[in-house]
């Protein structure tokens, strides 16, 4: 399954340009919840941004610097 999330706008208030892309939540990430690509955590008590989250079974990540990531993860071999 995986998580996803739209930062609507950041901790700061300000209006995200990309606020269309959905970011993988980072599966790796202890200490919260917070975005593959820049680790912009989100969530009561983690920070003040405006989001929404979603589950799907495949796919779902539009976020250009999450892919890119994402294709990174998948060249290290086991």
């Amino acid at each position: 399954m995986n998580h996803l999330v739209r930062i609507i706008s950041d901790d700061d208030g300000e209006e995200q340009d990309n606020k269309n892309d959905w970011h993988l939540v980072d599966p790796g990430n202890q200490c919260g919840p917070a975005t593959l690509c820049t680790g912009e955590f989100f969530g009561e008590g983690e920070s003040n941004c405006v989001f929404k989250t979603k589950q799907q079974l495949k796919g779902g990540v539009t976020c250009p610097e999450c892919i890119k990531k994402i294709k990174i993860y998948q060249g290290v071999k086991l």
